[in-house]
């Protein structure tokens, strides 16, 4: 009997809603066959068979809320293994513990994790055993998050320290004791009022956003470039990536250049692990965008940045930003963003101070391009401008290197032809 669990696709994706069975109790089903679709926090997945077989049990009706590790739905594929009753967040049980994975199971040892010796707050945990009961989710967010998981007080079964454990430490750890920043207010519904439950996808914009504050010291930068040569290209451009089928946006040209920016000044394209007080460079480029979607913001990335020309840039930026307001897109693509770039241009809007997506270090925001007056060698003349706005993590990036990164991204960009021959 093969049980077949949601698997922890990490990002602070821990749980999701069932949206829609594809079998029932008794189906026969093939690999690769798609059991359910599930919504988690970002995309509406559909999660396949891994195995042949026999559909054996059901545990989840549509509607109802499932948590990473949790076994959905029972496989007779022939094994002896016996099925179980769905776990819970509270329920799993001691000594190894399993996280799903894609194909079969993969096992996370339950042994402790080293922490940081630096302790914050002293808080007895329940557990005596030494060991600390943790799933690998709440062990993950522990450390995203710089919290020490042994002194944390689980509030799961048998002291299993859960998700919200972690979330109220770092809280806490960080001076406040609520979920979020403000304190507790009671706000009045008397009058004319309309109460709007958020969705679960604006529910993790609202933590990811908080972390985001709450951790990282913004520094925004802003400047201007003027981009004549931008459109010029981009014009004679549009007709050859026509004939290819692709649509040759701006956006593109702005890959390439972050890219190119980002391999001239590595600790742009990082993450900073506090805990153990270092920076962790990346050698590759997930380059993150964000997508506008009715149900919220959503920052999917594009894989390899660096090895896409600019018509195959453009190509990915169109079909994974369509997926994406379709909440299509694959898991993957949300997963190990290294850099990310937001268009306020999109929104007809030159400037803003972006928020950078932890644990991240930068974030770019590109304006609307506009034609205004400017001054040229002392003449007065009309050009295309484009707006930029550059957040950075001052705890590890200066202004001055942020000045010296922003002044390369505007020599690419209003020198586009260099783009094509890097």
């Amino acid at each position: 009997m093969y049980q077949f669990k949601f698997a922890d696709v990490g990002e602070g994706v821990h749980e999701g809603t069932i949206l829609e069975w594809k079998v029932k109790e008794g189906d026969k089903v093939k690999d690769g066959d798609t059991l359910v679709i599930v919504e988690t926090d970002k995309v509406n997945a559909e999660l396949p068979s891994p195995v042949d077989g026999t559909v054996s049990k059901i545990y989840f009706k549509e509607g109802e809320e499932i948590t990473v590790g949790q076994i959905i739905i029972d496989i007779n594929d022939g094994s002896a293994n016996e099925a179980s009753a769905p776990e819970t967040k509270e329920a799993l049980g001691e000594g190894e513990e399993k996280a799903a994975g894609v194909i079969g199971e993969i096992e996370v040892s339950s042994d402790l994790i080293e922490s940081s010796t630096e302790v914050h707050e002293h808080v007895a945990p329940k557990n005596t055993s030494g060991k600390v009961l943790a799933t690998p989710v709440a062990r993950k967010l522990a450390k995203d998050l710089g919290v020490d998981i042994q002194m944390v007080n689980g509030s799961g079964f048998n002291g299993r320290v859960l998700t919200e454990d972690i979330e109220k430490a770092a809280q806490q750890k960080a001076g406040t004791t609520s979920t979020v920043l403000a304190p507790k207010v009671t706000i009045s519904k008397e009058g004319n009022v309309e109460i709007v439950p958020i969705s679960r996808l604006r529910k993790a914009i609202v933590k990811s956003m908080t972390i985001s504050k709450q951790v990282i010291p913004h520094t925004v930068l802003m400047d201007e470039v003027i981009v004549d040569d931008l459109v010029e290209l981009r014009k004679n451009l549009k007709p050859l990536a026509e004939g290819e089928d692709v649509k040759l946006t701006y956006m593109a040209f702005i890959f390439k250049a972050a890219v190119l920016t980002l391999k001239k000044f590595p600790y742009f394209n990082a993450s900073f692990d506090q805990e153990n007080e270092q920076m962790v460079l990346k050698k590759f480029y997930n380059i993150g965008m964000a997508v506008d979607t009715p149900d919220g913001l959503i920052v999917p990335n594009i894989k390899d940045a660096d090895e896409l020309t600019l018509f195959g840039l453009a190509k990915e930026i169109s079909e994974v930003g369509q997926a994406t307001k379709e909440r299509k897109v694959a898991l993957d693509r949300l997963q190990n963003t290294t850099f990310s770039i937001t268009n306020f241009g999109a929104i007809n809007v030159s400037f803003g101070t972006p928020i950078i997506n932890h644990p991240e270090v930068a974030i770019l925001g590109v304006g609307k391009i506009s034609q205004k007056a400017v001054v040229i060698n002392g003449e007065l003349k009309a050009a295309y401008t484009l707006p930029l706005s550059l957040a950075v993590d001052h705890r590890v990036i200066d202004g001055a290197d942020a000045g010296r990164f922003l002044n390369y991204f505007k020599e690419l960009i209003a020198n586009p032809l260099s783009l094509l021959v890097q």
